[in-house]
């Protein structure tokens, strides 16, 4: 019984974890967003033409012309998409600790999959 308390609070931690992050990432959007409007009122002129730029491209551009707000949002995606990553992984993690093996390696397995998709799906 008492193991069950304990990966239930390790759940509980994991969720908690998880909350706290989409908040962080959240809050990093909603200041890069913000920065971006006060610094650059007209920055959504920008959008008007559509022209096609890789990630390493528009980070690069943003660094080199101090666009901080870009930046920051960037960042909060960044930590939004790492989010199901991270549950992933530690879900594997619960699985190895309650000792279920075929259920870790399936996690891991998922894992592998998220890793390359994104990895796939993303044009530097």
């Amino acid at each position: 019984m008492e193991q069950m308390d304990q990966l239930e609070s390790l759940e509980l931690k994991i969720s908690k974890f998880l909350r706290l992050g989409v908040l962080v990432a959240g809050l990093f959007m909603l200041v890069g967003w913000i920065s971006q409007s006060v610094t650059q009122p007209d920055s959504l002129l920008a959008l008007k033409t559509y022209h096609s730029s890789t990630l390493s491209e528009t980070l690069s551009n943003a660094w080199t012309t101090n666009s901080w707000g870009v930046l920051i949002s960037y960042l909060g995606l960044a930590i939004l998409i790492s989010l199901p990553i991270t549950r992933v992984f530690l879900t594997a993690v619960l699985f190895l600790k309650q000792k279920e093996y075929l259920l870790a390696g399936i996690a891991a397995f998922v894992l592998v999959a998220l890793i390359v998709s994104f990895s796939l799906g993303i044009e530097l």
